[in-house]
């Protein structure tokens, strides 16, 4: 079996915003990329995946890569506009997304069309394909690699990915308000036991706006604890927030779940 291995490329929430305070832990909007075995995906396509050829010295991307995306707004879209893989010929993209006011196809070619972009689907080089998911659909990349889906609660709808390879299991569920998910036991088994969880930290604990769909460090440490997974990653940050104010975070999370870190631009983990 090959390697299981999570690059997280962007982990800024809302905007790609430097407010002067922060460098530990990058501005670039919301892009994860995960290589397990042969299999390369990417979730999400903010800012961080202007990035993703910094992976190109130690993963063999597999052809084709695949892109999943938990929802569509531009925050998780903005970086296609920039993304030069497309425009290689000799590149194949599957993309993944559920109908959240629109087909998939549809969703990212109004997005890349003007007035908002001079440079449509049309002239992208790679070869891209299309599939429009349902929420709990369970797609097999390969014989070793499966990603499961799960509802999260976000305005327009949104969507969490579990993927699983070599016994182990990475999950990806941003953009979600906790709140909402109080008594909710499939997002409970969906996540239980992950290796890695990727959550929404958006908030501090005790100021969270409600109906914005996003949550708070402590009921992402709370969450954790109680699925019993092995290791949380905090991520969405709040782009107002400073790098002293995301360590406190961090720091506080670990007091309910030791195995917490705030994510960073750029930050690598193996499973």
């Amino acid at each position: 079996m090959g390697n299981f291995e999570v690059a997280f490329l962007g982990t800024n929430g809302s905007v790609s915003y430097n407010n002067g305070n922060r460098a530990k832990y990058g501005t670039n909007s919301i892009c994860v990329a995960v290589k397990a075995g042969d299999e390369t995906m990417i979730f999400d396509t903010g800012t961080g995946v202007c990035g993703f050829n910094s992976l190109a010295d130690d993963w063999n991307f597999s052809n084709p890569t695949h892109i999943f995306y938990s929802h569509y707004h531009a925050d998780h879209l903005c970086g296609l506009l920039f993304f030069s893989y497309l425009f290689n010929s000799n590149n194949k993209f599957d993309f993944y997304g559920c109908n959240f006011g629109g087909d998939i196809k549809s969703v990212i070619d109004n997005f890349l069309s003007p007035p908002i972009h001079p440079v449509g689907l049309d002239k992208f080089k790679a070869h891209l394909q299309f599939n429009t998911i349902e929420v709990g659909d369970v797609i097999r990349l390969s014989e070793d690699v499966i990603v499961k889906t799960c509802g999260l609660s976000h305005p327009g709808g949104a969507v969490g990915y579990r993927v699983e390879y070599d016994d182990k299991s990475f999950v990806y569920c941003l953009d979600s308000e906790l709140a909402n998910h109080k008594d909710d036991e499939k997002l409970r088994e969906f996540m239980k036991g992950a290796d890695l969880l990727v959550m929404d930290s958006f908030f501090d604990d005790g100021k969270i706006i409600e109906t914005w769909g996003h949550s708070s460090w402590k009921e992402c440490a709370l969450w954790a604890k109680d699925v019993n997974a092995k290791r949380l990653a905090l991520c969405q940050h709040d782009f107002k927030l400073t790098d002293a104010e995301l360590f406190i975070f961090e720091e506080k999370a670990k007091e309910i779940f030791p195995e917490t870190f705030a994510t960073s631009d750029f930050m690598r983990v193996t499973l």
